[in-house]
């Protein structure tokens, strides 16, 4: 099923797809410690929902798997004639399209996938915008490892990547 999965994900364009299981993140510790030391300024949003970044059951109910995915946007286009004489700096990946809209019809897509695989599945998808601590299911998963700068690195991708991910109920 993995593989089915894996490969699914590669035809919707996804450079990487891992699986790893919907226990509680490494970092739930940490993160309700920054949380309690109000560390995370006007991130309201944050404490709002920290139960639920800790604990997967509380964003699924019976979650058993959560399927990390990475996206590159490490790109080696050349200057418009529109970007000629701008100036400024601005994020790479700001650069182009808004990636929650670029990436929501693929994951759609896998998710339909992934929900026909089993009986009974369920699947909620995000990029970036649900209670999910996608770096540590990334680095979990296998995808890469968090380092000092807390971005998560592919030794194949560098860390010019999106991590969209998927809880499900599937065991994977």
């Amino acid at each position: 099923m993995k593989e089915a999965i894996r490969q699914r994900a590669r035809e919707l364009g996804f450079d990487d797809c891992r699986f790893t299981t919907a226990a509680a993140p490494d970092h739930s510790p940490a993160l309700q410690k920054w949380l309690a030391e109000k560390r995370h300024g006007e991130m309201a949003w944050l404490e709002r929902n920290a139960e639920k970044r800790i604990d997967p059951q509380k964003v699924l109910a019976e979650a058993r798997s959560v399927i990390t995915l990475a996206t590159s946007y490490e790109t080696k286009t050349r200057v418009t004639e529109d970007e000629k004489g701008k100036t400024g700096v601005i994020a790479r990946y700001a650069r182009y399209a808004d990636y929650h809209d670029v990436l929501r019809e693929p994951l759609k897509s896998l998710t339909d996938f992934v929900n026909q695989s089993g009986a009974d599945t369920r699947s909620l998808w995000y990029v970036d915008t649900g209670p999910l601590l996608e770096r540590d299911f990334a680095q979990r998963a296998g995808l890469g490892f968090v380092v000092k700068h807390t971005n998560l690195i592919s030794a194949r991708l560098s860390n010019w990547i999106f991590l969209p991910d998927m809880l499900t109920t599937l065991e994977l």
